[in-house]
């Protein structure tokens, strides 16, 4: 007798929207999803290890940003429109839950957008800078500021950058800090967690001035950039929390 084939772990799916095309990486189908954005000039290949750890209690969902990966470029990437488009493919694919959504670095704002505009259960930044006055930098240091060589070997192969310094540039209204004083949407204020590799040299934390619902702070004290990736059993740990 032959056994059934067991379903693979990780699904590739492209979505099409008006403007362009998305192409996302799915794990599981049941729980309250996790939409993963991966930051600027970076594919969703950064979350696989993260995504796979969470796929026993959640809908995982990674993106790659339009002009990023596989997703299709566009004439302009406007941040009202990118968070529209994620909304709708959230909803295409029938998932009922208010999603927890996580922003990584210069997409922490693209996360926090989507919280004020649709019902989210959580929002979470992942070293996300804490200069309140963020713009695309030239491409080198945009770059030197991740810290890319801290990164744990065995991951480096999935934390590959473009170097388009005309698509950091298009990106430049992304990269706009967001904080609302009251998210909308009927899942209420969503609780907001700030994740760090190491403590933010900025004299204010992000979430820390007058908004409706504090964040939370987490510093992991380790090298780099990519806290999701140089810690990852407690970042899951920490995802799993808000679920």
């Amino acid at each position: 007798m032959t056994a059934e084939p067991m379903p693979p772990v990780r699904t590739t799916h492209v979505w099409h929207a008006p403007a362009g095309n998305w192409c996302y990486d799915l794990w599981g189908r049941h729980g309250r999803t996790v939409v993963l954005i991966p930051p600027v000039l970076f594919d969703r290949t950064m979350w696989w290890p993260a995504a796979a750890d969470l796929r026993p209690h959640a809908t995982v969902l990674a993106v790659d940003l339009p002009g990023h990966g596989q997703s299709a470029p566009r004439e302009r990437y406007d941040p009202d429109e990118l968070v529209d488009d994620l909304a709708f493919l959230i909803h295409s694919l029938d998932l009922r839950q208010a999603p927890v959504v996580v922003g990584h670095g210069s997409s922490g704002s693209l996360a926090d957008l989507f919280a004020a505009r649709y019902a989210t259960h959580a929002v979470v930044t992942v070293d996300a800078p804490v200069d309140a006055a963020i713009r695309p930098r030239e491409l080198r240091s945009y770059l030197a500021g991740l810290h890319l060589d801290a990164l744990p070997p065995r991951y480096r192969d999935l934390v590959t950058p473009s170097q388009d310094s005309g698509l950091l540039a298009a990106y430049a209204d992304c990269m706009v800090p967001v904080r609302p004083a009251a998210p909308a949407g009927p899942a209420g204020r969503p609780a907001r967690l700030a994740v760090h590799s190491r403590p933010p040299s900025a004299p204010r934390l992000p979430g820390t001035g007058a908004v409706a619902v504090p964040w939370r702070h987490e510093i992991y004290d380790v090298d780099g950039r990519f806290a999701h990736l140089t810690d990852v059993t407690r970042f899951v740990h920490d995802i799993r929390t808000l679920l």
